[in-house]
């Protein structure tokens, strides 16, 4: 009787003397690393007030490990920078990675224009409010406890799209010299 022999057996037999090129380590070994990082931007971003212990994680790498995590840590965050109120958190964290160090400037522009938007805002809703409650006073409906519905906001202006999109591309370029 002849032996029966295993898928496990005829696999081994096949792939024996393959072995991945150096490229596809380093691809294998990337990818988990974006793997770790995507999960500490996920940590950071669920509980900011625990930045500095998050980041004390990347610590216990050895150096060239930690500079990586660090690399990719900060493109995950770069690339997933929201254009709203949120984009504060986000660029806090920027700001206490290494990489923050070289890209001061830009992430005090970027803090800078969102504050001004904000306050641009705010003027404009507190306008809008004031014109809802006059239509709303024609029709004899007043008081204080009288708040108008008001419009859905308008879609982010095309020209701060440009804008922020420029200093994404900023944060990435500078990052990779």
């Amino acid at each position: 009787m002849s032996e029966i022999r295993s898928t496990i057996d005829i696999m081994m037999e096949r792939t024996r003397g393959m072995s991945l090129s150096q490229e596809e380590k380093e691809q294998v070994r990337r990818e988990e690393f974006k793997k770790r990082a995507r999960g500490f931007r996920m940590r950071l971003l669920d509980s900011p007030s625990m930045a500095d212990e998050i980041l004390a994680d990347l610590d216990t790498e050895s150096n060239e490990d930690r500079s990586l995590l660090e690399a990719i840590l900060w493109e995950e965050l770069v690339d997933t920078l929201p254009v709203d109120e949120s984009a504060f958190t986000n660029l806090e964290l920027l700001g206490k990675l290494p990489l923050a160090v070289s890209h001061a400037a830009v992430l005090a522009e970027m803090d800078a224009f969102l504050k001004s938007r904000m306050k641009g805002r705010a003027l404009d809703r507190e306008k809008i409010l004031g014109r809802e409650r006059k239509k709303l006073a024609a029709f004899g409906i007043s008081g204080t406890a009288v708040v108008p519905k008001l419009p859905d906001e308008p879609l982010v202006p095309p020209e701060l799209l440009s804008k922020w999109d420029r200093w994404k591309k900023l944060l990435l370029e500078d990052k990779a010299k």
